[in-house]
């Protein structure tokens, strides 16, 4: 199965990596960290399907 992590940056075809990031970051209401997909070279984030259960 083909993950967020898989794909390239969609902004500057970077790679991306998995990092957590405080919910309070993200001005969300969700006292953990979740996770991201963030590109190495621009920076851009991408949230993964459960990131987005959990904030939403």
């Amino acid at each position: 199965m083909t993950t967020e992590f898989d794909l390239p940056c969609a902004t500057c075809g970077g790679d991306l990596t998995q990092r957590t990031i405080a919910g309070a970051a993200l001005d969300v209401d969700v006292a953990e960290t979740v996770p991201v997909a963030e590109c190495v070279d621009c920076g851009g984030r991408y949230f993964p399907e459960q990131t987005l259960n959990r904030v939403s």
